[in-house]
């Protein structure tokens, strides 16, 4: 009998001689950290901002504010292909490509005095290259934005009991927070305060169950809207109010319901669960295209996933206390949602062709295959289903609440000043970036819009390997290790994108669209939809080839005339 335990056996040691051999040879002879070098945490330290934290109390940090759905919805668009295509780019791609973009985001960052990507690109490629990385950057938050909006709206709608045990661990997060930061509670107290809390909120689900589709074809914009409206309030209240707390008593559901997962696809062969998947369909998918480029797109985090970067660089960096914590916060918490991507799988490779229908449903339902023979049997299904459904909602609402806050932000540096001044404001910038992601996932053309999330979610990450090797060239350091797999990904996710953008013009030009009832049904909306969709791609096809180009002009110039990088000779040791 073929069971997911090997194949969990063999990633848990790729990744572990990654950890442990490769990535501490190459911290070690390439960036080459010094504990006693003084990082931005304490120069600046204002204790909002800037703040040593624990290496272990920021892997969770980073772990939380990179794991969402794109390890765990991206491997059920790559079975298209066969589970074994997925399962190598997610071992091969954390690898080599993955874990070494986190490391290295914290890493530039802290080298120039904890700048972000923005002051780091003006640095390397001019105010052209930053105001071009800045734009590509709005584009590619509306893309997560709309495919997170969309997918969380769906688990509202068809996985009941997920939005009542939801709420409760929105309001478990507020309690949290004021005993933190208000009553100023032990946090040893508070965080079993709030474990308690969130088992009681998940229990509640199980019997507080809302309908499916209780509003027809509109129960989707419905849940979305309501999706909108807690994205704005956490977007606008101050961190320790919503958004902090909720992030940190998000992590333990969710990677628990993750080490379960593990744990069920190590036990397989006790419990008799076996592959039901077929490990190779073909190179060419009706509804994606072909395998390369288009699978790597799918899988848009569990292998290597820009927003990393822009986590790392923006706020990751500007907490860590030593150099030598960038590793295992870094790499330790991209192996760790690789791990979410191989359990996610796993999920998907014991289910039957015909289980594996619904994107909204078939994690779940992998998810107790291969744990109810340990947690209770048939008993504890309805716990289960409530578990693990919240915690999808959960990996999704909490890093959109992060997204959302960054367009925010991207937004006031972009249209801060001048005519459109209004367009940065704080609120106006906040309700927009909702309205337009609350658009465009109404439009149910979740597939397409993923795999543009997914190609700019990669390129991001190419670009940000780009200025990464930037600065080892100018540090006179080794940058191949960065910049072949940056070359990679740039090409791999541009002709990606460029064959997705061809999928909505040639929608736009037959007139079959691609959005989805109810507004699929409105001929003016849905083609509407189609040629902004199709203008979209174009966008994010020029910004992104115009910043890569840019970013390799500046690399071999970095490479014929290195020089003294901001931070790594003249940072002060303490």
């Amino acid at each position: 009998m073929t069971t997911p335990f090997w194949f969990v056996v063999a990633a848990l040691v790729f990744y572990g001689i990654a950890f442990l051999g490769y990535g501490r040879w190459y911290d070690r002879n390439v960036w080459k950290p010094d504990a006693k070098r003084t990082t931005p945490a304490h120069m600046y330290m204002d204790g909002v901002e800037f703040f040593p934290a624990s290496r272990y109390v920021l892997w969770g940090y980073q772990f939380k504010s990179v794991a969402a759905l794109g390890p765990i919805l991206g491997p059920f668009i790559a079975l298209q292909y066969g589970w074994l295509p997925a399962l190598i780019w997610i071992i091969l791609g954390n690898f080599f490509i993955g874990w070494l973009q986190d490391y290295g985001a914290i890493m530039v960052s802290v080298r120039n005095n904890g700048r972000s990507f923005g002051p780091i690109s003006y640095e390397f490629t001019g105010a052209s290259g930053r105001s071009t990385l800045l734009g590509f950057i709005l584009f590619y938050l509306q893309m997560i934005s709309a495919t997170f909006v969309f997918f969380i709206a769906q688990f509202w709608n068809t996985l009941p009991g997920t939005f009542a045990a939801t709420v409760g661990i929105i309001i478990t997060a507020v309690i949290v927070g004021q005993l933190m930061y208000k009553v100023r509670l032990n946090v040893g107290l508070t965080t079993l305060i709030g474990l308690l809390l969130v088992v009681l909120s998940i229990v509640a689900g199980v019997y507080l169950r809302t309908p499916t589709d209780p509003f027809g074809a509109w129960s989707a914009p419905f849940w979305a809207a309501l999706v909108g409206v807690f994205l704005f309030v956490a977007s606008v209240l101050p961190l320790p109010s919503l958004i902090q707390p909720m992030n940190f008593i998000s992590f333990f559901p969710t990677f628990i319901a993750v080490i379960l997962i593990i744990i069920g696809g190590l036990l397989s062969p006790v419990f008799g669960v076996s592959l039901q998947q077929p490990a190779w369909k073909g190179f060419w998918s009706p509804a994606t295209g072909p395998l390369w480029p288009m699978m790597f797109l799918a899988i848009a985090c569990g292998a290597i996933s820009g927003w990393h970067s822009l986590v790392g660089s923006s706020t990751t960096s500007k907490q860590l206390d030593l150099e030598t914590d960038a590793h295992p916060v870094g790499a330790g918490a991209m192996l760790s949602e690789g791990l979410v991507a191989l359990a996610s799988l796993a999920a998907y490779m014991v289910l039957a062709p015909g289980e594996i229908t619904k994107n909204t449903t078939a994690w779940v339902a992998g998810a107790i295959r291969l744990t109810e023979g340990f947690l209770g049997g048939k008993g504890a299904e309805a716990f289960l289903a409530t578990f693990f459904g919240v915690s999808l909602v959960l990996y999704a609402i909490t890093v959109q609440s992060l997204v959302t806050r960054f367009w925010r932000l991207i937004s006031a540096e972009v249209a801060g000043q001048g005519r459109f001044a209004i367009l940065g404001q704080k609120h106006v910038a906040t309700f927009l970036g909702i309205l337009i992601a609350w658009l465009f996932a109404v439009s149910g053309s979740w597939n397409n819009l993923w795999l543009y999330f997914g190609g700019s979610n990669q390129l991001l990450a190419g670009l940000a390997l780009m200025l990464i090797s930037i600065h080892l060239a100018r540090a006179q350091s080794q940058s191949g290790w960065t910049f072949w797999p940056a070359m990679f990904m740039i090409v791999t996710t541009i002709l990606g994108l460029a064959f997705q953008t061809y999928v909505f013009f040639n929608a736009v030009y037959t007139g079959k669209t691609l959005v989805q009832p109810p507004l699929g049904t409105i001929p003016w909306a849905a083609h509407t939809l189609d040629a902004i969709f199709t203008l979209v791609g174009v966008m994010l096809i020029v910004l992104g080839l115009r910043m890569a180009v840019m970013t390799i002009r500046s690399y071999l110039a970095s490479r014929a005339q290195p020089m003294a990088v901001a931070g790594q000779t003249a940072t002060p040791a303490r």
